[in-house]
């Protein structure tokens, strides 16, 4: 491998700062109390070949003295009782210990095993939440088990953040849980996507990594940017929310606005949810008898449970099945465990209900249910189980796993039957939106206290971190922002802008992932895998704003890790972050270290109608273009109509050619062009796959960001 160069401070400034540190040293700190910024501690690393800064709290005019390495300076608290040590430039290395004093006589504050290298700060939302290992199959990184015992890395060293909000005020103490050392206990509830990532520099730099994690989970881009972030770009909408937080008494008149707005909410959706019911009344009354275990429902359609109904309905549906009960279970009280039912349930045991769930349940669409079943209606032999399900938003049905649907005796677990298989199904009625009207929502942004109000995570989790120096940034986050991609593309570079001030390093490396492939979030209940093939080209958020991301490395010392050949079509949190964190930390080196090799796939560059075919041209093409498979994939094209179609194409030399024969004067291309494209399989010989892009810029992409 190519030897990674770094552009370090140089020896001759290191020499002056060293200097400078030697005249600020204090032969008496006169604080008798004193504290240390709860970002440091054992175990920590320091950023190389950048001035060290230790922070903390003294009475205003106090001095404490801080010393590294045989290194002392004297730091003295200003009227607002902050002291700050800035200490010499290092090399990678260590261990250190660093001793900060006072007043003779009082307590020294020691941070023992201390390293200098590199540290990157990782943020973002659930995909950089996601752990290396859990329990749970559906959060955790690919053979996430297996990788946390391999996780013996002693010079990396981790810090989590916890999940906390402040609106209105930048806090200066992080919540967290201080430096560990990775190991395959400290490892497995880190980041994954931050681990691999750091793994990987560990591997090609060979000296100590720092990683701070500090996300939270389906939050949107605005609450990461400060109030001077939002005020830099006129944001008059953020500022004004902002402007409330900072308020007493403008919080406490919001809150109550809040609950009134609740309120009201309430109201309008209970004032809906009777008007779903009466305005079908007669289509419920017809279904009365389908509870009735003497009717016949050999007519009906099949359905596997765990499973739900049509994704674009909303209305009510009857799943039935029938129950061969054991003689020993007659006449005895079962227990019956339907698991979650989206969203609401009547449910009846041989025609007599026996539980229900409705909107005057926290929470109800993700309810549990688990139902007791009286043994005055247990027979031996058949037995017929009947669930209501009313669907109100989409997706309604048994949600949950086939481990949580069944019956059982009592509490006799060895006495249990699964539930899960093949039922029978009919709809009640399905709902026309243009009767009853759409579903009433109330706006969460209201409440001060969500993580989804402007600034509210930056001051809590990102601000504290800013006294203490870092190498880059890595951020994964958009999902939550995907239905608002013109603002995305504002509020993305202006995130990089507002951190880069706030650490004062206008070249501070910012690396990010384009958005993976995506179809809808339910794991348990997967779609078949090429559900993909039949459907035609359209229009697409979660594209709009990959495209928007991709624009976005026209800012200086970015860098974009694509995810679109590792997305899982049914969960919104792919496992492959090892190939992801590789990815991520080949642009790292390319941006921080100089790296020279290819660190990404090709980019879309020019387009070139020829005859009845467009020819697509590319950069980052790297040692060519390669097709994964027999055949390209997820190329569309349009005429003048606009209307698309799936393309041919073929690679030839460093350009795709495409064309259709549906298709006579092509005008515009798209690849990979929809929340989850199927088959996007165009890749550099490097092994970086193609990003998604559309020939047919639109306008506000055409601008260059700044």
């Amino acid at each position: 491998m190519k030897k990674l160069l770094y552009i370090a401070l140089s020896v001759s400034t290191a020499f002056v700062l060293g200097a400078c540190a030697m005249f600020q040293t204090c032969q008496k700190g006169n604080a008798e109390k004193f504290t240390v910024n709860n970002i440091y501690g054992d175990h920590m690393v320091l950023q190389r070949n950048q001035p060290i800064q230790i922070v903390g709290t003294a009475e205003s005019g106090k001095s404490v003295n801080v010393t590294i390495d045989g290194e002392t300076v004297c730091a003295t608290a200003d009227k607002d009782g902050v002291w700050k040590a800035v200490l010499s430039a290092r090399e990678a290395g260590g261990p250190y210990t660093v001793t900060v004093t006072g007043a003779e006589g009082s307590k020294s504050i020691t941070f023992s095993d201390v390293l200098i290298g590199e540290v990157w700060l990782c943020s973002g939302q659930s995909n950089m939440s996601m752990p290396v290992w859990s329990n749970s199959p559906f959060w955790s990184s690919k053979n996430g088990k297996e990788e946390a015992k391999r996780a013996i890395y002693p010079k990396i060293r981790l810090y989590k953040t916890k999940c906390v909000v402040s609106p209105g005020v930048e806090r200066t103490a992080i919540t967290g849980s201080g430096w560990e050392v990775c190991s395959p206990e400290t490892v497995k509830d880190f980041s994954a996507f931050g681990f691999y990532f750091g793994r990987q520099l560990y591997r090609d730099l060979k000296i100590p990594i720092g990683l701070i994690h500090s996300s939270w989970g389906g939050t949107r881009i605005e609450a990461w940017i400060s109030k001077n972030g939002f005020a830099s770009a006129d944001r008059k909408a953020e500022l004004g929310q902002i402007k409330v937080a900072e308020d007493p008494q403008a919080v406490n008149k919001l809150e109550q606005e809040f609950q009134r707005i609740q309120k009201k909410a309430d109201a309008a959706f209970y004032a809906w949810y009777k008007k779903f019911h009466s305005t079908y009344a007669a289509e419920t009354k017809a279904a009365e008898k389908w509870k009735d275990p003497s009717f016949d429902v050999s007519s009906w359609e099949n359905i596997k449970v765990p499973g739900v109904i049509d994704p674009n309905m909303d209305g009510v549906v009857w799943f039935r099945r029938d129950i061969d009960v054991p003689a020993k279970w007659a006449g005895k009280d079962l227990r019956l465990s339907l698991g979650a039912v989206d969203d609401c349930d009547e449910t009846f045991f041989n025609g007599v209900k026996v539980g229900a769930t409705g909107p005057d349940v926290p929470n109800y669409w993700e309810k549990i249910r688990v139902y007791t079943i009286p043994g005055s209606l247990v027979k031996a032999g058949r037995n017929t189980l009947a669930v209501r399900v009313i669907d109100t938003f989409s997706n309604g049905g048994f949600t949950s796993p086939a481990n949580q649907i069944y019956i059982q005796l009592g509490d006799d677990q060895i006495e249990r039957r699964s539930l899960d298989g093949t039922w029978k199904t009919k709809v009640e009625f399905k709902v026309d939106p243009k009767k009853i009207g759409p579903r009433p929502t109330v706006t969460a942004s209201y409440k001060l206290n969500s993580p989804q109000y402007p600034a509210t995570l930056y001051n809590a989790m990102i601000a504290p971190w800013t006294v203490y120096p870092i190498q880059g940034i890595l951020w994964y986050q958009g999902e939550s922002n995907a239905g608002s991609y013109q603002d995305y593309m504002i509020l993305h570079p202006l995130l990089i802008k507002d951190w880069r001030a706030k650490w004062h390093n206008p070249k501070m490396p910012f690396v990010f992932v384009q958005l993976a492939a995506f179809e809808r979030h339910n794991p348990k209940i997967r779609l078949v895998d090429d559900f993909w093939k039949n459907r035609p080209p359209a229009e697409s958020n979660w594209a709009m704003l990959r495209e928007v991301q991709t624009a976005t490395l026209n800012v200086p010392y970015t860098g974009m890790a694509v995810a679109i050949d590792i997305g899982d079509h049914s969960d919104i949190h792919p496992a492959d972050k090892q190939t992801l964190g590789y990815r991520a930390a080949r642009e790292a080196e390319r941006i921080a270290y100089n790296w020279k090799g290819v660190t990404a796939g090709p980019l879309y560059e020019s387009m070139k109608i020829e005859g009845n075919k467009i020819r697509i041209g590319f950069t980052n093409v790297g040692k060519g273009l390669y097709v994964k498979g027999k055949k390209l994939g997820s190329f569309a094209i349009a005429g003048k109509d606009g209307k698309f179609v799936w393309a041919n194409a073929r690679v030839e030399g460093n350009s795709v050619l495409v064309w259709s024969d549906q298709v006579k004067h092509p005008v515009a291309v798209r690849y990979a062009w929809a929340n989850y494209p199927g088959n996007p399989n165009l890749y550099n010989l490097d092994g970086f796959p193609a990003s998604p892009f559309r020939t047919d810029t639109p306008s506000y992409l055409l601008k260059k960001q700044k």
